[in-house]
């Protein structure tokens, strides 16, 4: 494993230089080694441990764990569907060498988190992930270097936090590896200490999977990268972030260390306090999504939102809440990366992102607009997809919890995900297309081409779940959560519940039956015809449309709605107090108190130079008196 993490590392440089001399035979390779990639995690035996080194006296591993298989099976489902879109999508880009050689270091740095047996391996390939990630986002649009530094701000934050606790865990109990720490937490007395390695642990997760406070970088960060690298960052990065946060909470047993700190219905405090977290994160994600008009802000500020279910769901420590949180991992990443390239290929034709500028592109990129479509109904929870299926478990754990708050919350963030996914729905593929953008053609199949294969593999999942429940289940049981239930019951084509099962082959017959009867009606009753708006004034005497309510119109653009939106609904909280202007201020005071000191220590003056020299020799003068 570790070979193949080296191999990929120093590969990564090698690519550079070949794309240097042809940048598309480098995207190519890259191609070629995700796929391979993908195949090579199916035949790692599971329990497989290689060490790689010392620190501290302590070993160095990678081990091959559920865990590990699962999470670098979704990330790489990702990262290889925006490797071959970039085949096409590079000739856009001013930096396509540079992109190929760090893309391929998140991979291995990505490989490297979900292997890693130990704190100190864990931290040093997740630093090769993010490093890697900060220097593709300055690829983007003008903005996008502020919005690098911002990411590298609020990752070192969690950072920090991360190797504090990883420090403070190996002072008391001399080592860094992830079993042991398990065991030697289960067992101690010390309350306090515990809360503070657990939360400091979790904060790196916080901050990479953009969970309030912690979130503020995702909107600038997803708004400003390159656009198909924004599909990476949704749908793979942030999936670092929740993969820590599992192991604050499962593989340190939470259940376990705070047995004699559970607050309500059997969670532990702090497990509750994140689940809090989560649930502002759902609602902060959804208010904020559905008023942006810029389409790639709108799907980073849903991420929040995801990751804030997520949060919920492992936080519960319930069989169905978590199994639904780590599934809906799987669902997001791939619901969000088909979203962000459907995006990018907007973008690529029409060099806009905003949605007030876009509409009726549904004629001119069908294929862009089913992707879209279907990527969305997963989004929002809406079967036989299979982001229904994540939510459906998610919610029976939080109504068996009692956790009726959460729970309203969580069903607020599935409503208001009918609202902003709907916006570029409407915004963007349906309404008037503007006349300059007549012209527009969808983009080539080696584009769309990935972003149909994802779809097809999450319809798949909706329908028939069972293949990517069970690796979820064999990771619970290595976590003693519930070993003995059995959620995924293939045999009887049911997802069981605490209250009530789910069968996904019989939801999906019914939709599939009424898909048919309502294309019979269709077909039956007359169709809709295409109204030429400019008619009138191209023909004396045509008649004006009852479309237009007798109205003439000279400027058919102006009759496609989508700015603004949902203003009725906005304006009930447009005056919404801001965290991130918050941190903005206190960003703004520090960078004055900097100003105000490097303005009276090195000011490039005479004057400030001699004043300086003598306040030093009278305070020399009077430490010898």
């Amino acid at each position: 494993m570790f070979t193949l993490l080296v191999a990929l590392l120093i590969f990564s440089v090698v690519n550079y230089f070949i794309s240097k001399a042809s940048w598309r035979v480098g995207s190519i390779i890259n191609a070629l080694i995700g796929s391979y990639l993908i195949f090579q995690v199916f035949t790692i035996p599971k329990g497989t441990e290689v060490t790689i080194g010392k620190f501290l006296g302590e070993t160095l591993a990678l081990q091959w764990t559920n865990a590990g298989f699962y999470f670098s099976f979704v990330s790489l489902l990702v990262i290889v569907a925006v490797m071959f879109f970039a085949i096409k999508w590079l000739d856009s880009q001013k930096h396509p060498a540079a992109f190929n050689m760090f893309i391929l270091m998140v991979t291995a740095g990505s490989l490297g988190v979900f292997m890693a047996k130990d704190l100190i391996t864990l931290y040093i390939f997740w630093e090769i992930a993010v490093l890697s990630s900060m220097l593709i986002i300055p690829m983007g649009k003008k903005e996008s270097r502020k919005a690098a530094v911002v990411y590298a701000v609020m990752s070192a934050v969690g950072t920090y936090m991360f190797l504090y606790g990883a420090f403070m865990i190996y002072s008391r109990y001399g080592t860094f590896s992830m079993p042991e720490i398990a065991k030697n937490l289960a067992n101690d007395p010390s309350t306090s200490f515990k809360v503070a390695v657990v939360l400091l642990i979790a904060a790196a997760g916080i901050a990479k999977s953009g969970i309030f406070p912690l979130h503020t970088w995702l909107r600038i960060a997803h708004g400003n990268a390159p656009d198909a690298f924004s599909a990476v960052l949704s749908g793979q990065l942030v999936k670092l972030g929740s993969y820590v946060l599992m192991i604050s909470v499962a593989v340190f047993p939470s259940l376990k260390i705070f047995a004699n700190l559970k607050l309500y219905s059997g969670v532990p405090a702090p497990n509750y306090f994140l689940i809090a977290l989560g649930a502002a994160s759902i609602i902060i994600g959804t208010l904020m999504a559905i008023k942006q008009d810029d389409m790639k802000m709108l799907i980073a500020y849903s991420s929040v939102a995801n990751g804030g279910y997520i949060l919920v769901g492992i936080g519960t420590m319930d069989p169905l809440g978590f199994e639904g949180g780590v599934l809906h991992v799987f669902n997001h990443a791939l619901a969000a990366a088909v979203i962000f390239m459907a995006f990018a290929s907007v973008v690529y034709r029409t060099h806009t992102k905003k949605i007030s500028e876009l509409g009726g592109l549904i004629h001119k990129m069908p294929i862009t607009y089913i992707a879209y479509l279907f990527a969305i109904i997963s989004l929002a929870g809406i079967p036989p997809m299979s982001g229904f299926i994540s939510k459906w478990m998610i919610y029976q754990a939080l109504v068996r919890k009692g956790m009726f708050i959460t729970a309203a919350i969580a069903f607020f963030g599935s409503i208001g995900s009918f609202l902003y996914v709907f916006r570029p729905l409407a915004g963007v593929f349906l309404g008037q297309l503007p006349r300059k953008y007549k012209d527009v053609k969808e983009v080539p199949p080696i584009m769309w081409i990935p972003m149909l294969v994802l779809v097809a593999i999450s319809f798949v999942m909706g329908v028939w779940p069972f293949p990517i429940l069970q690796p979820i289940e064999n990771m619970r049981a290595d976590f003693g959560i519930a070993p003995s239930f059995k959620i995924a019951d293939a045999q009887n084509w049911l997802v069981r519940g605490f209250s009530g099962s789910w069968n996904p082959v019989i939801v999906f017959n019914l939709f599939i039956t009424g898909f048919i009867v309502a294309y019979i009606l269709y077909t039956l009753f007359p169709k809709p015809k295409k109204v030429d708006l400019l008619k009138p004034h191209k023909e004396e005497g045509a008649p004006i449309n009852i479309y237009t309510s007798g109205e003439f119109i000279y400027t058919p653009e102006l009759y496609h709605y989508n700015t603004k939106f949902y203003a009725g609904f906005e304006r009930m909280y447009e005056k919404h107090p801001s965290w991130e202007k918050l941190l903005y201020m206190l960003a703004k005071f520090f960078h004055d108190v900097g100003e105000w000191i490097h303005g009276w220590f090195f000011r490039p003056s005479p004057s400030a130079y001699t004043f300086w020299l003598a306040m030093t020799i009278l305070i020399i003068f009077w430490v010898r008196w």
